[in-house]
């Protein structure tokens, strides 16, 4: 096995890519890097504090002030913390989940984020970073790109599951009709738009278990002499 790697891995919501990159996070003891969740925990400092979310800089003047941390617990969930507060439930409420996709296309607010995910990166031997623009943007260079798709009405449910679990209130008809207008917005900003890079490991999970899929992304890595 390599003593250092990254895999980077994209996909749209609801592929299972937080599942699978916190499976390969604990296998190797590689760092994992929730994008999306850095997103929606900015969303949520944004309406706490009450900035105006059509104003990109003040959107970037709190970015710059807050702290986005990560934590896996044993049981191999994720822990969310907005500076030193866990927020993990709260950054999939309906209110962030319906101004997430405003604040997230600001270019000067994508950069400033893939800056801190580089620095997050820095110095580590391994990491699992996955979100949108990670093969493309973020880290082009990684060891091994995947991406991650699977049948909409299969990602909704999945979604709708992961809502229920956090004890927020949804139906699937409104999950999925939010997954289909999330999956416009991601395909067509402006900046960093969601897209399949032409050296990435493409895996539709519409009928494979967790394991299957990490069998499979273990597999590439080990053609890729990762492992």
């Amino acid at each position: 096995m390599k003593k250092s790697f990254s895999i980077a891995i994209d996909g749209p919501v609801g592929v299972g890519k937080g599942t699978l990159a916190v499976a390969l996070s604990k296998k190797f003891g590689a760092l994992y890097i929730n994008t999306g969740a850095m997103y929606r925990t900015l969303t949520l400092a944004c309406l706490r504090e009450k900035i105006d979310i059509k104003n990109e800089d003040q959107i970037l003047d709190l970015l710059r002030k807050v702290n986005i941390d990560f934590k896996i617990n044993n049981d191999k969930s994720q822990q969310v913390f907005l500076n030193g507060e866990e927020v993990s439930r709260e950054i999939f409420l309906p209110r962030v989940s319906n101004t997430v996709a405003l604040i997230s296309p600001f270019p000067q607010v994508r950069r400033e984020m893939v800056k801190r995910q580089r620095e997050m990166m820095k110095g580590k031997d391994r990491v699992v970073i996955e979100g949108r623009d990670i093969t493309t943007e973020v880290i082009p260079d990684a060891d091994l790109k995947i991406f991650l798709t699977a049948d909409l009405k299969v990602r909704a449910q999945r979604r709708y599951k992961q809502i229920v679990k956090n004890k927020i209130d949804a139906t699937l008809d409104a999950v999925l009709a939010e997954t289909q207008e999330r999956d416009r917005r991601d395909i067509e900003r402006e900046t960093s738009p969601l897209t399949v890079a032409k050296d990435a490991y493409v895996l539709d999970t519409s009928h494979l278990t967790i394991d299957e899929t990490v069998k499979k992304v273990i597999e590439k890595m080990s053609e890729k002499g990762i492992v």
